[in-house]
């Protein structure tokens, strides 16, 4: 049926309060929040489930807000998603364990040098991390939402959107059209909304340049086991987190998802990200340019050695894109359908949890008052356009690092410094929220979330404003490589506010390694030596949360000890094949 007769036959008052175009993580946790709440809501979604999808690496960051999320909106299984434990034995032992962020520093043609190396381990004492199984995770987030009461239509594409004073009608390209109040589209890059109304910047604003071609393969051997043991005496191995390749002009990951001893996934994830103005898409299939392209480092190759792809390679062109609007009367994109900027630290779940928090209670204030005018909803479009911005920074900023050891080791601090204060800053948040449910006490948290939630401290805003200002030369032809390098460096040394017991103003210290030792030394260090602002900081930042850490609301220890338990030769033997109660 034609879409102007489909229009027609549209009923005048709304069905739903909301319609939520995609049904990944984003939408169906945003769905289970509202409808927990008491909203009528309709997922429609033009694919089907379990299906493949990226975004498989979390951060402490981003599981701090799922905790908020789950305690605000009052949705107890999404907190289930904040710890390796609880996924294995609430939702899937397909997932992974991620006890580190990995770096190793390559030369074409040339042998690793065990030297130029990072890693930033997890402490154990606060946050364990995933490598979510996406097929399996955004299923049973799915059942959560419809288990709220949400409605689910897959295979429905839709194929446009009419707006009216009265409410938002979304025509499928099957069935009836459908009447609300609101409409979200959590769609991603094909947003309909964003092709409705034109939304998309041309050219977009951000000056960050990747293109992907990635996979999930089986048989990718742990990183650790290619090169003689003892080589680089990390803290935590490589293959028990998420490792990045890096290289001129880009980086890979590989995610493993068989990393534990309680596994039962074979695969592998791995994506090759690369500047197009440096490495310029070849004329052959994505497998053989990737098989190509290792084949110039000599020990990236041999970790994919036998390594076969379970599945076809994805091969993109540019992968950034921005919306010079995100909010308007009726509607809202959200995370990934108002823009993308890259992989590179795994920030992509963190910003669709920021955009849930925020638009979630600001939503069902609009419902209740029946007033959805576009004021309301203002914050989010700042939330959205800031988080595509810091995070078009921060990564371009890393690629241009690339191009030079020293210029990385130096920026992959600056990254560090941004990463703890801000985890910090929700870990303080989120158990002061807990003591009493007042959204007040999260009010300097969401002035901040913007901009990466980077604390509102004078000092470390300059700071990191200065680093990414140096890096930019860099890029421009107007710096030195080992210049800037030695001026971030100096710069971390000069601040009275970096704790230094994770050593980022030493250079030729390489690991982020933050042992129990390590935070007890932090904790002194906060109330003796930090400026009061940061030390409260620090302080509240770790103390408040590691109260939590032996919660059972929180933190399933015996999970934990079972998954210990799990590694030991003989009696771990029974433990390694769970299933999900």
């Amino acid at each position: 049926m034609p879409t102007a007769a489909l229009r027609s036959m549209h009923p005048t008052s709304p069905q739903y309060d909301v319609a939520i175009l995609g049904s990944g993580l984003a939408g169906t946790t945003l769905a289970a929040c509202l409808a927990r709440n008491g909203a009528k809501v309709i997922v429609l979604d033009a694919g089907t489930h379990p299906r493949f999808a990226i975004g498989e690496s979390t951060i402490p960051y981003t599981s701090m807000l799922m905790r908020l999320v789950s305690e605000r909106y009052g949705v107890p299984e999404i907190k289930w998603l904040t710890t390796f434990e609880a996924v294995q034995s609430k939702i899937s032992t397909n997932c992974g364990v991620k006890r580190n962020f990995g770096f190793l520093y390559h030369r074409e043609g040339a042998r690793q040098n065990p030297l130029e190396t990072n890693e930033f381990p997890i402490p154990k004492i606060t946050h364990t991390e995933n490598h979510f199984f996406r097929q399996d995770t955004d299923a049973w987030m799915l059942g959560v939402a419809v288990n709220y009461g949400a409605e689910v239509r897959q295979q429905t594409k839709i194929v446009d959107v009419d707006i009216d004073d009265e409410g938002v009608t979304v025509i499928p390209d099957k069935g009836d059209p459908v009447r609300v109040k609101f409409v979200v589209d959590a769609s991603g890059h094909r947003s309909p909304l964003a092709q409705k109304f034109g939304l998309r910047e041309e050219p977009s604003r951000l000056r960050h340049h990747s293109r992907s071609l990635f996979t999930h393969m089986v048989g990718v051997k742990p990183y650790e086991d290619t090169v003689p043991k003892g080589t680089h005496h990390n803290p935590s191995p490589w293959s028990e987190g998420t490792l990045h390749h890096m290289f001129k002009g880009g980086w890979m990951w590989v995610i493993p998802f068989d990393n534990h001893p309680r596994a039962t996934n074979p695969l592998c994830s791995v994506g090759l990200n690369l500047d197009p103005r440096i490495h310029p898409k070849p004329d052959c299939s994505p497998e053989e340019e990737f098989r190509a392209f290792i084949a110039k480092y000599p020990d990236i190759a041999p970790q994919f050695e036998g390594a076969v792809a379970t599945r076809d390679w994805v091969s993109t062109g540019r992968l950034q894109y921005s919306s010079k609007q995100t909010i308007g009367y009726r509607w809202c994109l959200t995370s990934h359908a108002a823009g993308f900027v890259d992989a590179l630290f795994s920030r992509g779940l963190s910003n669709s949890m920021e955009i849930i928090h925020a638009l979630g209670w600001r939503l069902l204030d609009a419902i209740k008052d029946d007033d959805f005018s576009v004021e309301r909803f203002e914050y989010v479009q700042e939330l959205e356009q800031g988080l595509l911005d810091f995070n078009d920074d921060l990564v371009a900023n890393a690629y241009t690092s690339f191009g030079s050891w020293f210029l990385w080791n130096a920026y992959f601090r600056v990254w560090s410094l941004g990463q703890i204060l801000a985890t910090f800053e929700i870990n303080r948040s989120y158990a002061r929220f807990l003591e009493n449910h007042d959204p007040k006490v999260l009010e300097r948290l969401e002035r901040q979330a913007p901009d990466g939630a980077i604390p509102d401290y004078a000092p470390a805003r300059k700071l990191l404003k200065a680093m990414s200002e140096t890096v930019q030369e860099v890029q421009n032809g107007h710096r030195d490589h080992r210049e800037a390098a030695d001026i971030l460096i100096q710069l971390l040394r000069d601040a009275d506010f970096v704790p230094p017991a994770f050593g980022l103003a030493d250079p030729d210290n390489h690991w982020t390694d933050a042992s129990t030792a390590k935070i007890l030394q932090t904790l002194r260090w906060s109330r003796t030596q930090a400026p009061k602002e940061i030390g409260d900081l620090t302080w509240e930042g770790l103390t408040l949360f590691i109260k939590k850490r032996f919660d059972k609301e929180e933190f399933k220890i015996s999970e934990e000890l079972t998954h210990i338990a799990a590694g030991w030769p003989l009696i771990g033997r029974a433990l390694r094949v769970p299933e999900p109660k």
